[in-house]
């Protein structure tokens, strides 16, 4: 199962942290992970576009992406990135699961 937990303050995304594997399908061949996996990078390569240090990510074997400048911009393209994680959930709610905490 892919976690993630999405950690925002006064509605402002702080970070976002994925860890795991869906189990779909054989690695390799698992749709719900490549699908996961391009949002993930989409998101991380147009924030990079706008501004190289709106971010700092790793990718070892979690990935944790920190909003630094928590602008609209960057904010805005890690709430779509919610956004579609909790689409993908929709249609394999087995294969991922998501943790929000929001300390105001």
């Amino acid at each position: 199962m892919i976690k993630v937990r999405i950690v925002k303050n006064n509605n402002i995304i702080d970070s976002i942290h994925c860890n795991g594997h869906a189990n779909y399908a054989d690695y390799g061949k698992d749709i719900v992970c490549a699908s996961f996996s391009t949002m993930i990078i989409t998101t991380i390569n147009a924030i990079l576009e706008f501004d190289k240090d709106a971010i700092s990510y790793t990718n070892t074997n979690n990935l944790d992406i920190i909003n630094i400048k928590k602008d609209n911009i960057t904010n805005g393209l890690l709430n779509n990135l919610v956004n579609m994680i909790y689409e993908l959930k929709e249609n394999y709610d087995k294969n991922i699961n998501i943790k929000e905490e929001d300390h105001e």
